[in-house]
């Protein structure tokens, strides 16, 4: 330490250069800018790193910062030894200097593969187009997840708006399907007068009603059902050879579960009676079964919305007839005077007229008619084409109520 300090054997640098003023001022002059750039470059590579901490590489841009530094106070102290000969602490700093730098190079060799593969500027317009490409492509992704999940929500809630009026629908359903099982076990006198034909009728029209709504509910994604269908699965099987005794015709009508309903307890009924009847089979009895549908009597005018008119309303008209012909003369109808064979029965009477001309017409908003003649009974049911559909269910759900009040002061 001692021979770092003493410096008073050895001559000052100045006096190699004459003392002469101007060269000893270019001199410092010179070493001091020098010190000045030195010391302000590592002061700013190390204000980057500090800012930076993502930066790679850190520990070769310190090793920069050092060598540099440890340059500029070699130039500092070639100041010094124009006046003080301290070339001893002068030498240990270059000597530093010399290491710092060779440390420096062997590890900037050892990084050239590593440096090389740094993309250049056109290269780094090329990724930042890539990934604005790829961010318009995320965007546009994020947008289109967006208006599906969006989509899906509405759907959802579609969903969920269907499922509460399917629900409610379905409530309102069975209270009008436990009201009507509810009418037809009160048919007043009949059960006294004839108790086995009760029971046989009661068991008939309930299972009436479960082939109807069976036949509605058949289908998985809809729930209705052909008006052929539902006069064809109550009528068909009460004979032995339906094609000789019964026919349907009629356009194609999606029948909902109310209206299936009722118009398959007009069909039973009325087979039923039919099939009963006192020496049926001793005559050519026939069945035909016709339904259309034709503009309401009073039509309403259309209501315009958005530019549309809306249908009139339609009504509904259902026609049993029943068509008897004597096995002597099959040309010709029953005469009322020949009393070898049957003729048409009069009239319905007890708890079927109630339930045909009056019941299930209030049930549908419409009205029945019963027209009898030599060989021809008729029965014809019109009703709005709405409550055959099902589309007007709080009126059919009020129109059983009112039914039953009628009919259970009628009988009380």
């Amino acid at each position: 330490m001692n021979a770092l300090l003493e410096y008073e054997q050895y001559m000052p640098h100045g006096m190699c250069l004459l003392w002469e003023p101007w060269l000893v001022l270019l001199w410092s002059g010179s070493d001091l800018m020098i010190f000045a750039a030195y010391l302000a470059i590592p002061t700013a590579i190390l204000m980057v790193l500090r800012r930076r901490p993502d930066l790679n590489h850190r520990g070769l841009v310190s090793l920069f910062a050092a060598f540099i530094l440890l340059c500029g106070v070699t130039h500092a102290l070639s100041i010094v030894t124009l006046w003080y000969a301290i070339y001893p602490l002068m030498g240990t700093i270059k000597l530093a200097t010399g290491i710092v730098s060779l440390a420096t190079a062997f590890m900037l060799f050892r990084l050239i593969p590593t440096l090389v593969r740094i993309p250049t500027p056109d290269k780094h317009e090329e990724v930042i187009a890539q990934l604005e490409t790829t961010l318009a492509d995320l965007a546009m992704a994020r947008d289109e997840l967006d208006k599906r999940v969006k989509d899906r929500t509405e759907e959802l809630e579609q969903a969920n708006i269907r499922l509460a009026f399917r629900a409610r629908d379905a409530v309102q359903r069975s209270r009008n399907l436990i009201q009507t099982v509810s009418a037809l076990t009160q048919p007043g006198s009949d059960l006294n007068e004839h108790p086995e034909a009760f029971l046989r009728d009661l068991r008939g029209r309930i299972n009436a009603l479960a082939i109807a709504t069976s036949t509605v509910m058949e289908q998985d994604d809809v729930a209705w059902a052909s008006m052929e269908r539902i006069v064809k699965r109550q009528v068909e099987p009460l004979f032995a050879n339906p094609a000789a005794k019964f026919s349907v015709s009629g356009p194609m009508i999606a029948t909902g579960a109310q209206g299936a309903q009722q118009i398959s307890l007009v069909a039973w009924e009325l087979a039923s009676r039919f099939v009963h009847m006192d020496r049926w089979d001793q005559v050519n009895a026939r069945i035909e079964v016709n339904w259309f549908v034709s503009p309401a009597d009073d039509p309403l005018p259309g209501e315009t919305i958005d530019g549309a008119v809306d249908a009139p309303p339609e009504n509904f008209t259902f026609e049993w007839r029943e068509i008897l012909k004597s096995h002597e003369n099959p040309a010709e109808g029953l005469s009322a005077h020949d009393d070898n064979v049957p003729i048409t029965p009069g009239p319905l009477a007890g708890f079927t007229d109630v339930l045909l001309t009056r019941l299930v017409p209030r049930l549908l908003g419409g009205k029945a008619r019963i027209d009898v003649e030599a060989s021809t009974f008729i029965y014809t049911l019109t009703c709005p084409l709405s409550a055959i559909a099902d589309e007007d269910e709080p009126a059919i759900a009020n129109a059983l109520s009112d039914a039953l009040k009628e009919r259970t002061m009628k009988t009380a």
